[in-house]
């Protein structure tokens, strides 16, 4: 096997407990073993409860283990920062890529109208789902909107017909329908990513 690349990639809102430290064990292995890389990054997309103590008391756990890395935000490397709140420049850039390409877009409806749609899926006894009501705005009536001081999520924009296709490694093509996937928010109204858009552009750019 060539060019093998793991990441153990904890968020630091609290002390290393035992399956992440096992997680980390079997991806230090499986790297030495076939002489690749270990990579560590910090996702503390949750700047709340993120804290500088519990990163430092992360990485000293690791090598209280006895694990050591190849790149990391004690180390650096050639896909840094590893810091996920050091990358913010970099998630802006897909994020206005999949704006300009008609892929994602601002949504400004409030968490009341939200909630409301919530409600009357629970009472219809279905599953909740976006109903696009800012899907059609444009990317100028948006940013206009933006300029005038709301403060918007951005959502994908999920094709309303045909499949999105997945190849699983075990499973082989897993198709999913796009009637019943939701316009997903991947950024939220405070400008930061969700941790699910973070760690794909982080994957993605890291190899």
């Amino acid at each position: 096997m060539e060019d093998i690349r793991v990441r153990f990639a904890p968020s630091p809102t609290g002390s290393l407990h035992i399956g992440g430290a096992r997680t980390a064990l079997f991806n230090w292995l499986f790297a030495r073993h076939h002489g690749g890389k270990m990579v560590l990054r910090l996702e503390d997309t949750d700047m709340k409860r993120s804290t500088q103590s519990s990163a430092d008391g992360i990485i000293d756990g690791l090598r209280w283990l006895g694990l050591d890395w190849d790149e990391g935000p004690d180390i650096g490397g050639p896909y840094g920062p590893y810091r996920q709140s050091e990358r913010q420049q970099i998630y802006q850039k897909y994020i206005q890529q999949l704006l300009r390409e008609d892929k994602a877009y601002y949504c400004f409806c409030p968490e009341e109208r939200i909630e409301a749609l919530r409600e009357k899926a629970r009472q219809k006894k279905t599953d909740y789902r976006y109903d696009g009501h800012c899907r059609q705005l444009s990317l100028s009536q948006a940013e206009q909107r933006i300029q005038a001081g709301q403060k918007p999520v951005v959502r994908l924009k999920i094709p309303c017909e045909g499949d999105t296709v997945v190849q699983d490694l075990i499973r082989g093509q897993v198709h999913f329908s796009n009637r019943i996937l939701d316009d997903f928010i991947f950024q939220k109204s405070d400008g930061n990513p969700t941790y699910n858009f973070a760690v794909v552009v982080d994957d993605y750019c890291m190899h």
